[in-house]
């Protein structure tokens, strides 16, 4: 047997400095709008009494008191943060939702008065700015001057606004809404106060009325919202859309769309190989169920509890969690299939919280609402088994993200990764049936299907958008359907390692790099059914992912998915999570595990180059933007376990701490010579994780934003001359040094910096390498981290967690003691002093 080292990697320290970071003025920032105070203060008194009128009208007709918890939407110019936050605390107003509109010119956002008295209030200080009065009443002369200056419009929220994705197609396609009553789903604008929710849901059962339209169970709250499921016929479901405290009213979300078939003969026999215990890593399934009699499974399974509460059951019907599970423990099944030898790596707990709708599709119950649903689950096995890492293959195919706010499905999500400090790994998303395009060759197949995933269609569904979480995106393992004689020829969508043509891909919130990662979820191919009648094939057997089968006639099925990529992603971070806890002797956070995942991932030459050669239509601009089409595609690439540990030519530092927004944070690595020299690729790859204060009605969402950026060739002297300057006052730059000091990591800062997770990397050629040396003869780069907020929240005084991860790696074979090097010359947190590396044999 051959004996393998496995290193601890190696726990790091800051400098002892924390600076503060100097921002200077944004000179791009817009100004102020010029009024005519008479004519623009006219217009806005019309506004408000119109709004005010119609909600006065609507809340009577509905039976509501009229004077309580009014909504009202302005649109605004060019209004900075803190203007907008002295008009709230003003009028004792809670925003609701901040959004840009317009390309970004103007802001929309929508405000919650607490009576009739804060709108007379706020019309009383319109009239004194119109008459341009030096009045110092609730505003200052100079507040008034600005805020109303800014406030282009005052509407009423209306009936348009508040209907969802799946009702807006149906009253478009002209079909008659269901005969009797049906179900429906509500979002209701909420200001996080839990006194209002009584008030509230008393409001919404009395627009229901009482004659069999009803609110099914009570509210669930959310930090920006509140979700409910109603019981309506036609006319309350018009009340609903009617009323202003309704945010949108939508039918129930659709199945999840996967196609499953049959992969593998019943007579294959699996040697299994379970030598897990009770330290071993664990991650919880939500999903439709497991079929935990499978022998592959049945001694994995921790527990299970049923949340869906349909079947009666937490077996698995349909399949699809089942298929997830077994992903989750084994990792990759084609290896373990060409040797027949099955060792699970990870124990599971099952989350039943989908049931079959009668066609091998999960879907969510009728009785509450999806998020809910998981929410009791992450809850529950978070608290009664200490579970941190959980996979959710699930999405709202209707709520397609639109570059705007973020959606609430995510918001629930961010809140219980942050709250519970867990990892939540998420699937993209699917297109069940995306567009096949006029081709003349294979080549010029796959060339389109990878471009038609810049379309509108392919954008990420909720909650796949969620920041703090790990989005997951499909890419395909082979390119050659299978061959059958007498059977029309197949082509496939993609080659190997291509984004799948079925997958979604980025953007995120605030032009966050989503999907993060990618990994193995199969590939489509096409045939012709009669000659010029071309159609999906989704159930090829060689292009599909072998995975569990639900029942006991075959032990493995195939399927295509973003739903099957996720989970290898999550079977990753449950590993992750042990090995670190084992070496450094406590549970790591949630922000290095995920860091941990990123620094791990990587993108293979022929993933560069299929990305680099893509075609976005809808971009307009000059530049061929290469990098920011690959981050779309790919994300950080795909993720491995070969840096679970430390070892001969892969060495891991990282860092967890608490940055003071404002101020920064700065790491001195140093980069050993004989490393830089060594004849052959290598690379230095950082990421980084945070987890900031999430809100889901501000248009930044994010509460806060940290990044890092690396510099070399400066000695120390250099360096303290810089700081010292800086601390003087005397240099307001916004960079912390000088440009010639940066080193390349790619992709820049600035592409990333929207991301809770961002990861950048230098990589050099064999000859590569010389741009780290200076004139000194050790020679070192610094990570500097920093951070500021976006907005103002109640949490600011407390400092932003974040971790930090660092890898150096090299591909030959030659043993430069890079472990030792390191080790001897970086700051080592002290608990790492105190745990020897250790030996493994395999």
């Amino acid at each position: 047997m051959i004996e393998i080292e496995k290193l601890n990697h190696l726990e790091i320290m800051r400098e002892d400095t924390v600076r503060t970071y100097r921002f200077s003025p944004n000179p791009s920032a817009p100004r102020l709008p010029v009024r005519d105070r008479q004519i623009h203060g006219k217009k806005l008194e019309r506004e408000i009494k119109a709004t005010t009128e119609s909600i006065n009208e609507q809340r009577q007709k509905l039976g509501i008191e009229p004077d309580k918890l009014l909504i009202i939407s302005m649109t605004n110019q060019a209004m900075p943060q803190e203007l907008l936050n002295r008009m709230l605390s003003a009028f004792n107003l809670s925003l609701i939702e901040e959004v840009s509109v317009e390309n970004g010119k103007f802001t929309r956002i929508l405000v919650q008065f607490p009576d009739s008295e804060s709108i007379s209030a706020f019309n009383r200080e319109r009239a004194l700015w119109e008459a341009d009065s030096r009045e110092h009443a609730i505003l200052t002369y100079a507040q008034r001057r600005d805020i109303f200056s800014c406030i282009e419009s005052i509407r009423n929220v209306q009936r348009e606004d508040r209907i969802g994705p799946r009702l807006r197609r149906k009253l478009d396609s002209g079909e008659p809404l269901p005969d009797g009553f049906f179900i429906m789903d509500i979002d209701i604008w909420y200001n996080g106060d839990k006194r209002q929710i009584t008030e509230i849901e008393r409001k919404i059962k009395t627009v229901l009325g009482t004659v069999g339209s009803a609110l099914i169970a009570d509210l669930f709250e959310t930090p920006s919202l509140l979700l409910g499921r109603v019981k309506v016929n036609e006319y309350s479901l018009e009340a609903l859309l009617n009323c202003d405290l309704i945010a949108t009213v939508d039918f129930p979300m659709g199945t999840v769309s996967e196609e499953p078939c049959e992969l593998l003969t019943a007579d294959f026999e699996p040697i299994i190989e379970n030598n897990l215990d009770a330290n071993a890593p664990l991650a919880t399934v939500l999903d439709s169920g497991i079929f935990s009699g499978h022998p592959l499974l049945n001694n994995v399974i921790v527990a299970e509890e049923d949340f869906d509460l349909v079947e009666g059951t937490t077996a698995d019907n349909c399949g699809h969690g089942t298929g997830v599970a077994g992903i989750v423990v084994y990792g990759d099944f084609h290896k373990c299939i060409e040797s027949k030898v099955f060792t699970p790596l990870v124990r599971i707990c099952n989350a039943k919280v989908m049931h079959n709708d009668g066609s091998n599709h999960p879907i969510f119950s009728p009785e509450k609402r999806p998020e809910r649903i998981i929410k009791e689950a992450i809850e529950y096995f978070h608290r009664e088994y200490g579970c941190r890492i959980f996979n959710l293959s699930a999405g709202n195919e209707d709520m397609v993200y639109n570059m705007g706010r973020q959606m609430p499905w995510a918001e629930v999500l961010d809140q219980l990764s942050r709250e519970l400090d867990i990892v939540i790994v998420i699937s993209a998303g699917n297109v069940s049936n995306p567009e096949i395009h006029n081709f003349t060759s294979r080549e010029e197949l796959m060339e389109k299907c990878r471009d038609q995933l810049f379309e509108p269609e392919h954008r990420l569904i909720d909650p796949a958008t969620a920041s703090l979480c790990v989005t997951v995106g499909s890419i395909t393992r082979f390119d050659e359907p299978e061959l059958v004689d007498g059977r029309s020829v197949r082509i496939s969508a993609g080659p190997k390692n291509a984004p799948s043509v079925f997958t979604r891909i980025g953007m995120g919130v605030n032009k966050a790099i989503k999907p993060e990662l990618v990994d193995y979820g199969g590939n489509f191919a096409v045939h012709q059914f009669v000659r010029g009648d071309t159609r999906w094939v989704q159930n090829d057997r060689i292009l599909m992912e072998p995975t569990l089968n639900n029942d006991y006639l075959k032990l493995f099925r195939g399927f295509c998915g973003t739903s099957f990529a996720a989970p290898r992603v999550t079977h990753l971070a449950a590993r992750i999570e042990r090995a670190l806890e084992e070496q450094i002797g406590d549970k790591p956070s949630a922000n290095l595990i995920r860091a941990m995942l990123a620094n791990s991932a990587s993108l293979t030459k022929e993933m560069i180059e299929w990305a680099d050669q893509s075609t976005d239509r809808h971009y307009t601009g000059k530049k061929n933007l290469k990098q920011e089409r690959r981050l779309r595609l790919f994300g950080y690439g795909r993720p491995n376990d070969a840096w679970l540990y430390s070892g001969r030519n892969h060495v891991t530092l990282f860092s967890e701490d608490a940055l003071n927004l404002r101020t920064f944070h700065l790491y001195k690595i140093p980069v050993p010579i004989e490393f830089l020299r060594l004849n052959c690729s290598k690379q230095i790859i950082i990421s980084m994780a945070y987890n900031s204060v999430t809100r889901l009605s501000r248009k930044d969402y994010l509460a806060n934003n940290l990044w890092f950026e690396v510099y070399r060739r400066i000695d120390e002297a250099t360096l303290a001359k810089y700081k010292a300057k800086k601390e003087a006052g005397q240099d307001d730059d916004s960079e912390p040094l000088p440009d010639k000091y940066k080193a390349n990591f790619l992709p820049g800062r600035t592409e990333v910096d929207g991301s809770t997770l961002q990861q950048r990397v230098w990589a050099k050629s064999k000859t590569g390498g010389k741009d780290l040396i200076g004139n000194e003869d050790d020679p070192y780069i610094y990570v500097l981290v920093a951070g500021k907020e976006r907005f103002k929240y109640a949490e600011q005084e407390q400092p932003q967690p974040y971790a930090l991860v660092i890898t150096f790696s090299y591909d030959g074979d030659q043993d430069i003691q890079l472990y030792n090097r390191l080790q001897q010359k970086v700051r080592i947190r002290e608990r790492q002093r105190e745990r020897a590396r250790t030996q493994v044999r395999m």
